[in-house]
């Protein structure tokens, strides 16, 4: 049986098993000399073939420079839909042509082949071939157009992944509500045959517990395991333990608000992030929410979004996604007590210097000011912002006095700061005094040549000791006193030499290890084609 199976497997993708084979085939390190590559490529017609059939050979022939020399190897660029591009066609031979391979559309005849397709555009014949176009416009779909394709279809998804020019339109023209055929089915009429089931998981030791309500035990139980979030996985890890099964075939999930409130008043702590119950919707069972006429009877009981939204949240929920919200006059927004008077807003506006610390610090009272145009009245509000060309010589040092060094200069004083810099006038602030020096660094010259003993070469030292070998590069004149230290770095032109790439070669033990511990000389392996002779250390 296995063998028939395999048999008509490679029949279907018209390969045998000695081409399957052949394609597979590994050869050992240094197989693929010039003349075997020259020699493997002339199985092939393009380049194309060479690198699906051969891919090793091809790359070698890359690497090499070789691919070049092989004329035979012709791009893919040269081949067009359809016979040569000279061959002049007729009206009577494009007919003839559409009705051989039965093409209905414009794309399908250009499929077929370009160049008769060309022709027939050059020439105006296309509208007289009795084609359609590939995408009809908006020109095309009338409503009773509309209606009898969207006839075709039980429910709007269909509709929309079948005939998208259709549904766009229909959109666009807001007819969609006319589809009577379309429309979901009612929550009572979809309830019955939906049989939901009440689980938990259970940790009986610490007395915690998850309760939930599924009408797919199976995708719920994944969920749980998989997604990031659950807040089974999040508690349990890996382990999570078998689901117990409360109650099945509900309709209802007020069941499951019923099992929560038993574990809760056994004394265990619950996993559910989310409320439960009634009209919340937070654990699984059937959208209820799916016609105007109930989500809006739902809303008429409050008074205003907020009541709305958190007394009956699927309801708000579907009521702002198809936008009625803006139809429920009733529900008002309850009316802010108003804070900012004139005489609040002026009174606060009196504890600052500046317009701008008045906005950061009052935001509410001078968003009010801006909004009635009071800010002009506050002329006691500074602009801390200078105007151009503030800082003349005389201001930057009248400045420059209020510090006792540069750095308090620079820090409180930005811009004067660099006014004076940018016009050398800080060597002329002798009030200005250096800031006291710091710790000592512990690295002096002893200190650093002591370290450097412990190392054999430059780049262990700098790894191992960075700030020491920063203070050594610093001086350096250093480095003559470390005899130990060595320059590792290879003369220009070392790995270019075959006996030099071969001999660091034989350290390793495969061409991974010889990348990751000789890099430049790997890369020349590679680069002169020498790889495949290296003799690797066993």
């Amino acid at each position: 049986m296995l063998a028939r199976c395999r048999l008509y497997t490679l029949q279907s993708n018209n390969k045998t098993l000695t081409e399957k084979e052949m394609s597979k085939q590994t050869h050992p390190y240094g197989y693929w000399t010039d003349d075997r590559i020259i020699e493997e490529s002339k199985k092939y017609k393009t380049k194309i073939e060479f690198k699906a059939g051969a891919p090793t050979a091809y790359k070698k022939a890359n690497e090499k420079k070789l691919i070049k020399e092989m004329t035979w190897l012709k791009t893919d660029r040269h081949k067009k839909r359809g016979p040569r591009a000279s061959h002049k066609y007729t009206k009577d031979v494009i007919v003839s042509i559409i009705q051989e391979y039965a093409c209905i559309t414009y794309a399908d005849f250009r499929r077929i082949n370009e160049y008769a397709y060309n022709q027939a555009k050059k020439y105006g014949w296309l509208p007289e071939l009795g084609l359609i176009k590939s995408y009809l416009g908006k020109d095309f779909w009338t409503e009773e157009k509309v209606m009898e394709v969207a006839h075709n279809y039980s429910n709007k998804t269909d509709f929309s992944e079948k005939e998208p020019a259709a549904y766009s339109w229909a959109c666009e023209y807001k007819i969609l509500d006319k589809f009577d055929w379309m429309k979901p089915r009612s929550y009572d009429e979809r309830k019955e045959e939906h049989n939901s089931t009440v689980y938990a998981y259970v940790d009986k030791k610490n007395k915690i517990a998850y309760v939930g309500l599924t009408i797919d035990s199976n995708s719920r139980r994944k969920s749980h395991k998989y997604e990031s979030n659950s807040a089974v996985r999040k508690y349990f890890g890996k382990n999570i333990p078998e689901s117990i099964i409360l109650k099945d075939g509900l309709v209802f999930h007020l069941k499951t608000l019923k099992t929560i409130k038993q574990y809760g008043k056994n004394g265990y702590n619950l996993l559910n992030v989310a409320p439960t119950g009634k009209n919340i919707g937070s654990i699984g069972g059937i959208a209820k929410w799916t016609s105007k006429e109930k989500v809006f009877e739902e809303s008429k009981k409050y008074h205003s979004r907020s009541e709305f939204q958190r007394e009956a949240g699927g309801a708000y929920n579907h009521a702002k996604h198809n936008k009625w919200l803006p139809e429920m006059t009733w529900l008002t927004t309850p009316k802010r007590k108003v804070k900012w008077t004139h005489d609040a807003v002026i009174e606060e506006s009196h504890k600052y210097e500046y317009k701008c610390e008045f906005r950061k610090k009052a935001s509410g009272a001078h968003q009010t000011a801006s909004e009635n145009d009071w800010l002009k009245e506050m002329t006691w509000l500074k602009d801390k912002k200078r105007p151009h060309n503030y800082w003349t010589k005389e201001r930057v040092f009248e400045e420059s006095h209020k510090y006792s060094n540069k750095k308090d200069f620079e820090n409180n004083a930005k811009t004067a700061f660099l006014k004076a810099m940018s016009n050398g006038w800080l060597p002329l602030m002798k009030w200005l005094k250096p800031l006291p020096l710091g710790k000592i660094s512990k690295w002096t010259r002893e200190a650093i040549i002591e370290e450097s003993k412990k190392y054999t070469s430059r780049t262990e030292f700098a790894i191992n000791s960075p700030t020491a070998y920063q203070h050594a590069c610093e001086d350096k004149t250093i480095f003559k006193e470390m005899p130990w230290i060595k320059e590792k770095k290879k003369p220009d032109g070392y790995w270019d030499v075959k006996e030099h790439v071969m001999e660091e070669g034989k350290k390793y033990r495969n061409r991974k290890a010889f990348s990751e511990g000789a890099y430049t000389a790997w890369k020349k392996a590679n680069q002169y084609g020498w790889i495949d002779e290296i003799e690797w250390a066993k």
